[in-house]
């Protein structure tokens, strides 16, 4: 009996292997047949015991001279962002495979195959599998496809308008004033050293999509904050006014509960609510509690909002203001009987469920990614000294001496959004996209699809996952026009791009020539309301007609076609409503705190000064570099951020 089991036990990883082995050559004979490059990996990328030891094994593997191999590069989860267009280049193609015993996986940054995929939206849906950890408070326009995902946009697309980006951008305003006002407010000093920048842009962004998404107004912490027992801090205000404004039985606040969940989210994400409940662990009890806090929340919100539109007493967006996502959403949906009864291809309305799961996508999605663009273009400018002295000299011209409660959204927005603001977003948004990489798939059972590429029709077989890499296309020199690299002695990436200046920041890029400019004005900055099955889902494009336009395909920070981003204009509006009220009024340069104190820089003469800032400059691209990651959105993952110095306009140490 003994022996028995001894040589199933010696058997099984055997079998493992020759089945490895034989869908391997499987998938070889199918990539094979596309015509198109491919690379053979010996697991997938996403390999769960390759996730798990691989970082256990990183310090060793730069001793090994596999370390700098194509296929092994291509194991690591974030080659996207660390490898950038260099793979494509190495492989002198800008589609190829990746071929696995798992499956096969099309990666490209080509604008043309780009264009193809994303207008064809049926015969290249999302991986619905994806994003199903997404569907935590009910199923949303994200987590959906088919006829399902048209019910859900016919929906969750109108909430999307004009009215609301309004009061995105006064919200975005009042939150940036309160932010500068917490840098600068009461200080001795005109300038001060900000090291929670990335926490302070998270926090504003969490403030703004509260108002615009929930119709809760959260105020900056004060001087009477309190410091709550997960170490979030919320004001004595939200403490005192929380049994008013929500139910008595909470054991966070509404701010606690919002920061917590979004801290936590891995934990909700990975384990399922049985085991997040019972581990006992701090982080994942946390978690738990933080996802049963939001709940309650939510659905006091929900219920909150469905009453005053039931009654007649809600906002009805006519004001100045406008009205939140969420009322929206509940107008523009006659909820179901039954919350827990799903709908249909023929219900022309939303569960109760799934209301609140389309909430909950404007939080996760509205959160981060406004926050960490608002972040990197402040890196980026505090990088480059000269573009942010551009960027000032066309705030003073869009808003003169008007303070920031004059600016008004239908007036001051296409202007900003047509100049150099509307090219310094851009620009960050090529060099760091949202996500790195869309993915989109040949569905398994279906027919293979059809895709030209350089004029020749390539197959792709059915069951195929494909990834548009946004961090590769951005970079292609095949769609983009490039010049000379600024120092080519210290190439801004170590593999890609080494010949031109496609890896480094030049917002001056988009900008058009007189002779070439649109005669588009920049107050029709707008595109036609969508219909049923427009690729455009919401007001607004990527980027302004104004400025230079790329090819089809070649710029992709909220994806594009049938399945384009519903809050691109609400990220634009948040977005350039901060940096105008942060750099209007304010510059913003590198910390050299750790090489030189603050009075040595005073006293130094212009050579050693600048060789000082030359210092911080290459240690702030070092960790744009190498400590960035994705979780749900690129952002830097390193246990220090990035220290930066805040001061008056006119008060500049370093101007190069």
């Amino acid at each position: 009996m003994i022996s028995i089991i001894l040589l199933t036990l010696l058997a099984l990883p055997l079998i493992y292997i020759l089945q490895s082995y034989l869908c391997l050559r499987q998938n070889i004979t199918a990539a094979r047949k596309t015509g198109l490059t491919y690379v053979v990996l010996p697991w997938n990328s996403l390999n769960l015991p390759w996730l798990i030891i691989r970082p256990l094994l990183l310090p060793y593997f730069q001793y090994l001279p596999i370390r700098d191999t194509i296929w092994f590069r291509l194991l690591s989860v974030d080659w996207t962002w660390h490898d950038q267009y260099s793979i494509f280049q190495e492989l002198g193609c800008d589609s190829f495979f990746t071929v696995s015993p798992k499956n096969n996986h099309l990666y490209t940054s080509d604008a043309a195959v780009i264009d193809q995929i994303t207008r064809r939206r049926n015969e290249f849906p999302k991986p619905i599998e994806v994003y199903a950890a997404l569907d935590l408070y009910g199923k949303n326009v994200v987590s959906t496809e088919g006829n399902l995902w048209k019910h859900h946009r016919k929906t969750v697309s109108p909430p999307f308008n004009e009215k609301n980006n309004r009061l995105v951008w006064l919200e975005s305003i009042r939150q940036a004033q309160a932010m500068l006002d917490g840098w600068i407010g009461g200080r001795t000093k005109p300038s001060t050293t900000v090291a929670t920048v990335a926490q302070d842009c998270m926090r504003l962004s969490l403030h703004v999509i509260s108002c615009a998404g929930f119709g809760v107004k959260l105020d900056w912490p004060d001087q009477g904050r309190v410091e709550s027992t997960n170490g979030t801090a919320s004001s004595a205000a939200e403490k005192a006014s929380k049994a008013s404004q929500f139910g008595p039985d909470h054991t966070m606040t509404y701010t606690e509960a919002l920061q917590t969940l979004l801290h936590n989210m891995i934990w909700i994400f990975v384990l399922p609510m049985f085991l997040l409940k019972i581990i006992p662990l701090k982080a994942s009890r946390t978690a738990y509690a933080s996802y049963v806090e939001w709940g309650k929340y939510l659905h006091e919100l929900f219920t909150s909002k469905k009453a005053d539109i039931a009654s007649g007493t809600a906002q009805d967006g006519n004001s100045n203001e406008g009205m939140d996502l969420m009322g929206f959403l509940l107008k523009n949906s006659a909820s179901s009987p039954s919350p827990s009864k799903p709908m249909s291809a023929n219900t022309p309305s939303l569960t109760d469920a799934e209301i609140t799961g389309n909430a909950f996508i404007f939080l996760l999605a509205g959160h981060e990614t406004a926050a960490n663009s608002i972040h990197f273009s402040m890196l980026y400018l505090a990088l480059c000294p000269s573009s942010q002295r551009l960027l000032q000299a066309s705030l003073d011209q869009i808003f003169a001496t008007r303070p920031p409660s004059a600016w008004d959204y239908e007036r001051d927005f296409p202007s900003l959004f047509s100049t150099f603001a509307g090219a310094v977003l851009a620009e960050q948004l090529r060099l760091i996209p949202p996500v790195p990489a869309i993915p989109k798939c040949v569905p398994a059972g279906s027919p293979p699809q059809p895709l030209f590429i350089a004029g020749k029709k390539h197959m792709v077989p059915s069951g195929t996952y494909i990834d548009l890499i946004s961090t590769a296309a951005h970079r292609n020199p095949h769609s983009w026009p490039a010049g000379k690299p600024t120092d080519p002695s210290h190439p801004s990436h170590p593999r890609s791009n080494r010949d031109n200046d496609l890896e480094e920041f030049k917002p001056e890029r988009w900008l058009r020539a007189p002779s070439s400019s649109s005669s588009q004005s920049a107050a029709d900055e707008q595109l036609p309301q969508h219909t049923e099955d427009s690729p455009h889902t919401s007001t607004g494009t990527s980027s302004s007609s104004a400025l230079h336009r790329p090819p089809r395909g070649a710029y992709i920070p909220f994806s594009e076609g049938y399945r384009a981003c519903l809050g691109r204009r609400f990220a634009q509006a948040e977005i350039l409503a901060v940096l105008a009220v942060i750099f209007k009024s304010h510059s913003v340069e590198l910390c050299t705190d750790a090489y030189a104190s603050e009075s040595e820089v005073e006293a130094m003469q212009e050579a050693e000064r600048r060789r000082v800032w030359g210092t911080a400059k290459l240690d702030v691209e070092e960790k744009l570099r190498k400590e960035m990651g994705m979780l749900f959105s690129m952002q830097l993952r390193g246990k220090e951020g990035v220290k930066v110095r805040v001061c008056p306009r006119g008060e500049e140490r370093f101007d190069y």
